[in-house]
């Protein structure tokens, strides 16, 4: 059955004359009559009594005159729901670092929600690198990737968000651990633990020009792919590492962040998005990322 079988059943059960409910629908009287037949075949019931002048409802053609007017109603109503539905806009897509997530990430998922109830936000924990990549196959809308390096601002569109200072990460057991800040160059004999290019391109620079700023030239013997990873590390008393002071916020037991004498060149945290979406969502977004940093401080 189709609605279009309801509409006719209804017209000839309202006119109960097949002549005024062909005209009243426009049909051809013959069309009206099979789709009738057509309907009390498919039932296999009489709907109707031809009488001498028009038709009369059989018991179960007044059973289903009820069924007709909920099914043709909920057909209306949700096709003028359909119309009056704005088009969902497409998701947003983040992609983002694990120190994030501590920091200030929540809480500015939270406020767009509410803010932006119609947007579909989806997230995805990435390293810099792979969000970048993610981000040019298309595959997210926003990376949030911390320091950019290389040539990032000349692919993508960036914004610098917020400005992160280094400090130092030492094992709890370490000599300079009960310390309330250090001096960089007191690490010149420590093995440093380093970054994966492929994960966090440019980060080792980073690590290696504040070394030298101190005077002394780092000793990188080991790389990680991941925060954790240098965390776990660091926490087993294989080398020292600067990290920005917002990754302080990951759990990190038997490991202690200190504040760094030295004025250092701070993490620029950016955000980069593709140069042809032109999304207003997409600084808007980004504005209240700032709002939540500036919150937690």
């Amino acid at each position: 059955m189709e609605l279009r079988h309801y509409r006719y059943f209804l017209a000839a059960a309202e006119e109960l004359n097949i002549t005024r409910a062909s005209r009243r629908l426009n049909v051809s009287q013959p069309a009206m009559s099979r789709l009738i037949r057509d309907l009390e075949d498919e039932l296999g019931t009489p709907l109707f009594r031809r009488e001498r002048f028009g038709l009369a409802l059989t018991p179960a053609g007044e059973k289903l005159l009820v069924y007709v007017h909920q099914i043709l109603h909920l057909s209306n109503e949700a096709a003028q729901s359909i119309r009056n539905q704005p088009d969902a806009p497409p998701p947003l897509i983040i992609g983002f670092i694990t120190s994030s997530l501590g920091s200030f990430f929540g809480s500015t998922l939270k406020s767009f929600r509410e803010s932006h109830p119609h947007f579909v936000v989806r997230i995805h924990e990435l390293s810099p690198a792979d969000q970048l990549k993610a981000l040019g196959k298309k595959q997210i809308d926003i990376a949030l990737i911390g320091h950019p390096s290389g040539d990032v601002h000349d692919e993508f569109a960036t914004r610098v968000l917020f400005e992160m200072r280094l400090e130092a990460v030492l094992p709890s057991g370490h000599r300079l651990a009960g310390c309330r800040q250090i001096s960089l160059k007191e690490l010149a004999g420590d093995d440093f633990i380093g970054y994966s290019e492929a994960s966090f391109p440019g980060r080792n620079q980073t690590i290696i020009d504040a070394c030298r700023s101190a005077g002394f030239k780092s000793l990188m013997r080991h790389q990680v792919n991941s925060l954790f990873e240098a965390l776990a590390m660091i926490s087993a008393g294989t080398g020292v590492c600067l990290m920005p002071a917002d990754a302080a916020s990951l759990p990190h037991p038997d490991s202690v962040f200190k504040p760094i004498r030295e004025r250092l060149a701070p993490i620029r945290f950016t955000a980069a998005w593709r140069r042809a979406d032109d999304r207003p969502v997409i600084g808007q977004f980004l504005d209240h990322v700032l709002i939540s940093r500036n919150r937690g401080r």
